[in-house]
């Protein structure tokens, strides 16, 4: 396999589901374009994510090609309960009554609902959104346990459907007795990336981190999902502690008014660029594609614009998991992704910093303008080093040679970097410049008089510890 097969720098997230389980099916979704497959704890045994995590691995190993395992945790999502019959439906300009689902034995004519302080946390005139914001509800009173409701936007509503509480400060923690079970099996299982759902402040964070240390996993990066209101009062804070970030478009389009998403999605890539640290859009990217074989020109577009705005990776929900053509929809962002990459120039965020590697940022960016090179060669021991190349956005490949399997899986979310695992780790300068030549030659990346950057530390073994770039000509 060689690295020129993989042309996207954009990074695209596919989520595992019935419609994606299959072995070949996720060779074609990998040959396609996938870079990670994202593991989504809300559903799905333990058994099926095992069983998951070893075909990917299986596929990353027959291809040669790196998967990054993404283990998306559930969160505190409160739901509806078990309905009559499964579903009931809501008649605009009717009441309704929802009780907390601990209640023994809940009256007759009412739903329940999986948050124990529903009755404490309302007042006449709050929001209720059931459904992903398809049903709503406004508060008339509180009666003891029971919340009475009007409804204002009618429909079906079935069984263990989410709910959401926009205007509530809600009393759950951000890692429940769940997620933390689900991270125990998913660092056992070696999931490269875990991110948290309804991250709220920089201390959810935080916790997860905490928790990640005390199970000797320290070095397990973090993405904070962003959707939830106080997220985005609290974004600067966040993004200080995590390892990347999601706009989790889904629900904060619930949460928040439809028509801010957009320009909130910019200044979240935009931060995020600032930061150096990777972005994944998500959520409806190309929604109809569960059911089509072709996207809307709205969709198409819609991918283009979170690419040229400087999202690392974009990402596929029901489209992969449960939808008709899992591989047509890799295959699309692919293309959109190609395209769209081949004739724009992106917007560089520097950062505010003034430290040697940010020094030698700057260089690699006058290099890249100056130079016809064939790639950027990064040698990396925690992924720093390519992390740093790639926030430059090159208009050429970003390789990145590591000689440790977690880097090299973990590396693959990262915008235009294209991972190399090395059987050895090397020591010295010359050591490096001989196998980026080899490996390079040998994968057909370069050929004799070309140029390339190459970027690393000395000594080699220190993380953060990039001190070096060299312009180099293959002999």
């Amino acid at each position: 396999m060689t690295l020129k097969t993989l042309t996207p720098k954009t990074k695209i997230v596919a989520t595992i589901g019935p419609a994606s389980s299959s072995k070949e099916t996720i060779k074609q979704m990998v040959m396609a374009g996938m870079s990670v497959a994202r593991l989504n704890f809300s559903h799905g045994t333990y058994a099926d994510h095992a069983r998951m995590v070893t075909l990917l691995r299986q596929v990353s190993e027959e291809l040669d090609m790196p998967i990054t395992l993404l283990q998306d945790l559930q969160g505190p999502k409160i739901r509806v309960g078990q309905l009559p019959n499964g579903e009931i439906s809501l008649v605009e300009g009717e009441q309704l009554t929802l009780v907390p689902a601990s209640i023994a034995e809940p009256p007759e004519q009412t739903i329940t609902i999986d948050y124990p302080y529903l009755a404490e946390d309302v007042a006449p005139g709050t929001q209720i959104l059931l459904d992903d914001g398809l049903l709503e509800l406004t508060v008339d009173r509180v009666e003891g346990n029971a919340v009475i409701c009007t409804v204002l936007e009618g429909g079906i509503l079935k069984s263990r459907k989410g709910v959401n509480l926009p205007s509530v400060e809600l009393r759950l923690p951000s890692m429940t007795e769940k997620d933390r079970q689900d991270l125990d099996f998913g660092l056992a299982q070696g999931v490269d990336w875990v991110s948290l759902s309804f991250v709220r402040r920089a201390e959810d964070v935080i916790a997860l981190k905490q928790y990640l240390a005390d199970k000797g996993a320290a070095d397990t990066p973090v993405i904070a999902k962003i959707e939830k209101p106080q997220a985005i009062a609290n974004l600067e804070a966040i993004v200080q502690e995590c390892n990347g970030l999601m706009v989790a478009r889904g629900d904060l389009g619930v949460e928040m008014k439809p028509e801010t998403v957009p320009l909130l999605q910019k200044k979240i890539i935009r931060l995020c660029n600032q930061k150096r640290i990777p972005v994944i859009t998500a959520t409806q990217m190309l929604d109809s594609m569960i059911r089509n074989s072709r996207p809307t020109r709205a969709e198409a577009s819609d991918v283009a614009n979170a690419i040229i705005d400087g999202t690392d990776a974009v990402m596929l929900s029901g489209e992969s998991a449960v939808g008709d053509f899992p591989v047509k929809s890799v295959e699309m962002l692919a293309k959109i992704a190609t395209e769209v990459e081949r004739d724009i120039e992106y917007i560089n965020h520097p950062p505010n910093q003034t430290n040697e590697t940010y020094a030698l940022s700057e260089a690699l960016r006058a290099i890249i303008k100056t130079l016809p090179l064939r790639c950027i060669v990064a040698f990396t021991n925690s992924g720093y080093t390519s992390m740093i190349a790639s926030a430059e956005r090159p208009n050429i490949p970003v390789v990145a040679f590591t000689p440790h399997q977690t880097i090299y899986h973990r590396l693959n979310l990262i915008w235009g970097v294209k991972p190399v695992v090395l059987d050895h780790e090397v020591e010295t300068f010359e050591e490096l410049v001989e196998q980026a030549e080899l490996v390079l030659r040998q994968r057909n990346v370069v050929q004799s008089e070309d140029k390339i950057v190459i970027m690393g530390g000395i000594p080699t073994r220190h993380s953060r510890g990039t001190n070096f770039i060299k312009i180099h000509t293959i002999h």
